[in-house]
């Protein structure tokens, strides 16, 4: 065939529908993305031609023009907003999800089933008695801090906080820590998104505790230990000190010298998460919009907005809701819009993560979700005592294996911080449980979810199913 004839043949399929469709493989990476073509990717699709095709460059010149036309029509017509990536992102791709082993997932089971059990119902009475208000817990360090208590506790003590902890009563005391402690492993794991989990032991320096205990707390839960004069304003401090660098700053205290002065020992779990969202939210798509109050009333909050979030929509009884995964984390939110009339802590006393876990078909959703922090601290006292933990915190509590003299729970604090914006999340918790001695297809249905009204929010780990915070949210802010 001669020139002329090769000439005209490129001419006919440069400028042809067929090649604007097609995408030649293996001559660009991350410059074309699923939702269109971009200048720079356009640049990197015709480079390599330029070589062998300098005769035929002026229909490339047509080709790139005609092509940036079409993405610009497109992104007026239809709104379909791209994956938000920076620079970084382009140049180094995040890594694929950790992926848990089978035996340790059936081994974290146990105690990710426990975890989610008692953190829900938590949440639920304590949402129950905020008459509205925002309330936002961490199951997993509300879970290990009392767990690590349980492993000091004997007799009709452990069987109390063993029932409020939601733990089978055929699960052996081995186990349950073996199982809450290849929890604690998986998910200190992950590698996308960042999860940090840590553990201390602080007593008195008058009243020590049994080393037999604190070597169990180090093996199974990584804890540290350290003693303390807590009669001295700077025991508070020095635990303040710790809450504060393993919640990278987002949590400042947990503890007042007065609550150190009166304990003789104190169990600390933090938590922190920080993660990117796998879809992020323009920017530009944020505008104020009204938010419904439980009483009655009007708020107006930031709505941040994407109008095209695939595989994400979820629905259930009395609910539809959105799954948010984090980028390669394995970890996603869940933010459950009641149906109107119901409230989001009567949604979640019922609700199955597993199902939660499993796409409602392939609709794209179009979302709206508030941008909002919220601050939130209790006491856990009331709430556990209502599940039955009752005995820990009276003086006849058995704490034998924690030392001498004898121990009970005095009380357990709680603290968490929660941020959702456009990029993505970042949340904290503590919990101290201070001891006292003594081609052309028909589209799919778009879905459409508005949070304009009180919803419930839960981040999950998909591979064991813990849930690592959970909150009902009545007011953004």
């Amino acid at each position: 065939m001669g020139d002329w004839d090769m000439n005209g043949l490129a001419s006919m399929f440069f400028q042809s529908p067929i090649y604007r469709c097609w995408k030649p493989p293996g001559l660009y990476s991350g410059a074309i993305d699923a939702q269109g073509f971009s200048a720079g990717g356009i640049a990197n699709v015709a480079a390599p031609y330029e070589k062998a095709h300098n005769r035929i460059m002026g229909q490339m010149k047509i080709l790139v023009c005609v092509c940036m036309l079409l993405t610009a029509a497109v992104a007026q017509t239809n709104k379909l907003p791209s994956p938000i990536l920076n620079d970084d992102q382009k140049k180094n791709p995040p890594p694929a999800p950790m992926i848990y082993s089978a035996s340790d997932v059936n081994t974290a089971r146990p105690a990710a089933t426990a975890v989610n059990n008692f953190g829900l119902k938590m949440l639920t009475g304590m949402a129950a008695q905020s008459q509205h208000q925002n309330v936002f817990v961490s199951p997993l360090s509300m879970f290990t801090a009392l767990v690590m208590t349980e492993n000091g506790a004997s007799g009709e003590t452990r069987d109390a906080m063993r029932k409020t902890l939601a733990i089978p009563a055929d699960l052996s005391e081995t186990d349950l820590h073996g199982s809450a402690s290849t929890l604690l492993k998986l998910l200190r794991s992950q590698k996308g998104a960042e999860l940090a989990i840590a553990n201390a032991l602080w007593s008195d320096i008058k009243v020590p505790l049994s080393p037999d205990f604190i070597q169990r707390c180090q093996k199974l839960y990584e804890a540290e230990a350290a003693t303390l004069d807590f009669s001295q304003p700077a025991a508070a401090n020095t635990i303040n000190n710790w809450v504060k660098d393993k919640t990278h700053n987002k949590i400042p205290s947990i503890v007042a010298p007065d609550i150190v002065r009166m304990a003789a020992a104190i169990i600390t779990n933090a938590v922190y998460f920080h993660g990117k969202w796998q879809t992020q939210f323009p920017k530009a798509e944020t505008h104020d919009g009204i938010f419904q109050l439980a009483n009655g009333g009007q708020k107006k909050v930031p709505l941040m907005h994407h109008s095209a979030i695939k595989n994400a929509y979820r629905s259930g009884d009395g609910y539809e809701a959105a799954a948010l995964p984090y980028e390669s984390s394995g970890i996603e939110m869940y933010a459950i819009l009641p149906a109107p009339g119901k409230s989001p802590e009567k949604i979640l006393g019922k609700i199955s993560v597993d199902k939660l876990r499993s796409p409602a078909g392939s609709n794209e959703l179009d979302l709206k979700l508030p941008r909002f922090t919220l601050d939130f601290s209790a006491s856990l006292k009331a709430p556990l005592a209502q599940l039955g933990m009752g005995p820990a915190f009276q003086p006849r509590g058995d704490f034998a294996p924690l030392g001498s003299p004898k121990f009970y729970v005095g009380d357990v604090l709680h603290k968490t911080r929660l941020e959702v914006d456009e990029e993505g999340t970042t949340a904290a918790a503590v919990t101290a449980v201070a001891a006292a001695a003594a081609a052309f297809h028909s589209q799919p249905e778009k879905k459409v979810l508005v949070f304009n009204r009180p919803f419930a929010l839960l981040l999950c780990d998909e591979q064991t199913g813990a849930i690592l915070f959970a909150g009902v949210i009545y007011e953004p802010k």
